[in-house]
C-alpha cells in the first residue's frame, strides 16, 4: 500500500476487528482514533475513513502512524446497519481501546451519535469504562462536539463527537484544521 505497513487484529472468525493499525514511519508520535464501528478496512486495505484519518495523522499532525479502535468491535461498513444490540459491553474490545487511547500522543474521537449511545449503553452496566478517558484528557480531540437534535433528548439533551467522514456530508471535516486545535 504505497509505502503504508498495516496491522489488524480480528477475532477468530473475522466478525470483530479490535486493532487497525496504519503506519508510515518507523517510529515516532501515534495518533489513535475511536470510532463508532470498523469497516473491511485491514492490514492491506483501507476506506475513504482510515485514509482520512491518515492524512490527518500524517500531513496535519506530522505523526508517524495511526491506531484505529471501536466502540463496538463488530465489523459492518454501513453504519446505517448499526443496531444497540452492537453495542454490548465487551472487555476484549475495551482492552484493546484502553491500550490504544494509552499509546498514542493524541486520540481523535469520532463515534458519532451512535457510538455516544452504545458507550451510554456500556456505561450502565460497566461504568469503569470512563477511566479510559479519565487520566488522558488533555490528548482528547475531535472535529466538535454536538448536541443531538433528537427531540426524544429536548428534556435531556445527548452531546456527541461527529464522526469525521458524516452520512450527509461525507466531506465536511476533509479540509477541516487540524483536531488537536480542537479539544473535547
Amino acid at each position: 500500500m504505497g509505502g503504508i505497513l498495516g496491522k489488524a487484529i480480528f477475532n477468530t472468525n473475522g466478525t470483530r476487528r479490535y486493532f487497525l493499525e496504519k503506519r508510515w514511519g518507523d517510529e515516532g508520535n501515534i495518533l489513535t482514533a475511536i470510532m463508532m464501528n470498523p469497516s473491511n478496512a485491514s492490514h492491506n486495505q483501507s476506506d475513504d475513513t482510515v485514509d482520512q484519518l491518515m492524512d490527518v495523522a500524517n500531513v496535519q499532525l506530522g505523526y508517524d502512524g495511526l491506531h484505529v479502535v471501536n466502540v463496538s468491535s463488530i465489523i459492518d461498513g454501513t453504519s446505517r446497519n448499526v443496531t444497540s444490540d452492537q453495542f454490548s459491553y465487551d472487555s476484549i474490545n475495551w482492552s484493546f481501546i484502553s491500550k490504544a487511547v494509552s499509546y498514542g500522543q493524541a486520540t481523535f474521537l469520532g463515534w458519532g451519535m451512535k457510538g455516544q449511545k452504545g458507550i451510554i449503553k456500556q456505561l450502565d452496566s460497566h461504568s469503569e469504562i470512563i477511566n479510559v478517558f479519565r487520566d488522558v484528557s488533555e490528548k482528547l480531540y475531535t472535529y466538535e462536539v454536538l448536541k443531538s437534535k433528537d427531540k426524544k433528548f429536548i428534556t435531556n439533551p445527548i452531546y456527541y463527537v461527529p464522526h469525521p467522514r458524516p452520512l450527509t456530508e461525507k466531506e465536511k471535516y476533509r479540509e477541516h484544521c487540524n483536531p488537536a486545535n480542537h479539544r473535547s
